[in-house]
């Protein structure tokens, strides 16, 4: 397990031409933690700002727009984006982004299987935009999701609930999945691993310990465990808090594609 802490990243204001009045800052690659699977970045747009129409010919990439109101760009015009929402995009599509509120906008962006910012390839539109034609867009909001009931203390999940916004399922998704937990206070997920996957958890709010074979390694929000496949590891929630997360996996389209499998009762 390797953690990251967004404090100790420096927002790097990009000179891309597509790119306007935004910040990146490259969290999660084959740099800063050893990934090989995927990447995460997160990138923060001034009012106004906007990443020009382009595509990804080596990778899937999924957008979760984490603060702000948004429009997400498509070849056939935009598609409203909020705080909360999930958009897949597959390899070859066209795509963007454009910050349409008052207030800075965070976008959270996962790439699969593409493991440094040199691999997903990048193309820049050319040609002017359809605005007759339907947008293809994969969105999931996660306030219309409900939890996973499957997920229970049988299965080693307790005082969690389960969110799957971008999967095989929900949006078709192949080499990436993303979802959002909710720990209550005192939740425990047991130690457990995913031997064909590597899995991301993000702490958006709140903060407790990450479980490992080694013992406990505090995570509070801001922070990132990046945890690669086979090795077991867990959560344990801080008593009197609630505890929201980001999570995901690289290389896999679902949880039944990255495995499962339950170690026991984390210590």
């Amino acid at each position: 397990m390797k953690k990251v802490s967004l404090a100790d990243i420096q927002p790097e204001k990009t000179t891309h031409p597509d790119l306007r009045d935004a910040k990146v800052r490259q969290v999660i690659n084959r740099s800063t933690v050893g990934s090989h699977r995927g990447m995460l970045l997160l990138t923060d747009f001034e009012p106004g700002g906007e990443h020009a129409l382009h595509r990804h010919g080596a990778s899937e990439q999924i957008s979760f727009l984490l603060k702000g109101s948004a429009a997400h760009l498509t070849a056939n015009g935009p598609v409203k984006f909020e705080a909360g929402d999930a958009i897949y995009v597959p390899p070859n599509e066209w795509h963007g982004f454009r910050n349409t509120g008052a207030e800075s906008a965070t976008l959270v962006s996962l790439y699969s299987r593409a493991a440094a910012p040199s691999e997903p390839g990048y193309e820049s539109f050319v040609g002017e935009v359809r605005a007759d034609g339907e947008p293809k867009v994969r969105k999931v909001s996660l306030s219309a999701l409900r939890g996973d009931a499957a997920l229970d203390e049988r299965a080693g999940f307790f005082g969690l609930g389960v969110y799957w916004l971008a999967t095989r399922e929900t949006v078709g998704a192949s080499g990436a999945v993303l979802g959002a937990s909710t720990f209550e206070p005192g939740g425990v997920h047991e130690h457990h691993r995913h031997p064909h996957g590597d899995e991301i958890l993000f702490i958006l709010e709140g903060g407790g310990d990450h479980l490992t074979p080694d013992g406990a390694v505090p995570l509070s929000a801001g922070e990132i465990a990046y945890i690669p496949a086979n090795e077991y590891h867990g959560f344990r929630n801080k008593k009197g808090v609630l505890t929201r997360t980001l999570f995901g996996y690289f290389g896999v389209g679902s949880l039944a594609e990255a495995g499962y499998e339950v170690r026991g009762a984390a210590p």
